[in-house]
C-alpha cells in the first residue's frame, strides 16, 4: 500500500492559477483543430489540495487516459504531465452532447472514474462551449466522498486524500 500525498511538489495559489490559465490557453489553442461533429475532452485528476501530481497520481491519471483512448476515435492528443497535475486534451470524433452522456457513466462506473474529471465542449463559433450535465438533464456529480455532492465540500483536504489514497490502492499497481 502506497502512501499517495507522501511526495510531490507543493504549490502556491499562485501556481494553481497559472496551471488553469494556461490550460484555457491551450483549449483556444485546439479550436482552430476540432472538425464538425467532433469535441474536445480536457481529462484531470480530481485532486483537492496542494500537491497535484508526484509518481501514484500520473500513474492513475496514465490508466484513465488509456482506457479513454481505446474507447473513440482520435483525432488529435495532447498529454501535460506538470506539477500542476496530469492533463489530457484530446479531440474526439463523435457528437459531444453523446461524448458527454458517455463521460459521465465512465465517472460514475469506473473504478478510477470518481476522481476523474473529464469535461467535454463543442466549438460554437470560434469559442468552446462546455456541455453540462445540467444542459443534458443529468443528476449533479457525487463528491469524491460518497455521502456529497461535488458542490458541497463537506470535509477536509486529509479525508479527501484519505478516500483518494484507497481509491488508488485499490485499483492501481506499482
Amino acid at each position: 500500500m502506497v502512501n499517495v500525498f507522501s511526495e510531490g511538489y507543493t504549490m502556491t495559489d499562485e501556481q494553481i492559477k497559472k496551471g488553469q490559465e494556461a490550460t484555457l490557453e491551450e483549449e483556444n489553442y485546439l479550436i482552430d483543430e476540432i472538425p464538425e461533429n467532433c469535441a474536445l475532452v480536457n481529462i484531470t485528476m480530481r485532486i483537492p489540495g496542494r500537491i497535484k501530481n508526484n509518481r501514484y497520481i500520473s500513474r492513475s491519471f496514465n490508466l484513465v487516459v488509456n482506457d479513454f483512448l481505446q474507447r473513440y476515435q482520435i483525432v488529435k492528443e495532447v498529454l501535460w504531465d506538470l506539477s500542476s497535475g496530469p492533463q489530457a486534451f484530446i479531440i474526439i470524433q463523435k457528437d459531444p452532447g453523446i461524448l458527454k452522456k458517455e463521460t459521465v457513466a465512465y465517472e460514475n462506473e469506473q473504478p478510477l472514474g470518481n476522481i476523474s474529471d473529464i469535461n467535454v465542449y463543442a466549438v460554437e463559433g470560434d469559442e468552446l462551449s462546455a456541455i453540462t450535465r445540467k444542459e443534458l438533464g443529468l443528476p449533479e456529480r457525487k463528491g469524491i466522498i460518497a455521502d456529497e455532492y461535488e458542490s458541497e465540500h463537506k470535509h477536509s483536504i486529509e479525508e479527501y486524500h484519505e478516500a483518494i489514497d484507497k481509491i488508488i490502492n485499490e485499483h492501481v499497481s506499482f
